[in-house]
């Protein structure tokens, strides 16, 4: 399946990914259809939100 992942400020890419699997019963796998992002989002990816280290 293709998923566009964020790496890093200005580092997103679209990408081949494996389809997920159920491995519990109180999974689920839904199709998205359509969806938008907020201003936030473009904040994160220009860098303007400070991220968490590991481990926080």
């Amino acid at each position: 399946m293709k998923a566009l992942v964020y790496r890093a400020v200005n580092a997103v890419s679209l990408q081949d990914r494996p389809i997920p699997t159920l491995s519990s019963p109180t999974d689920a796998i839904i199709k998205v259809t359509k969806t938008t992002i907020c201003g936030t989002d473009l904040h994160i990816r220009k860098g303007d939100v400070a991220t968490c280290q590991p481990g926080r």
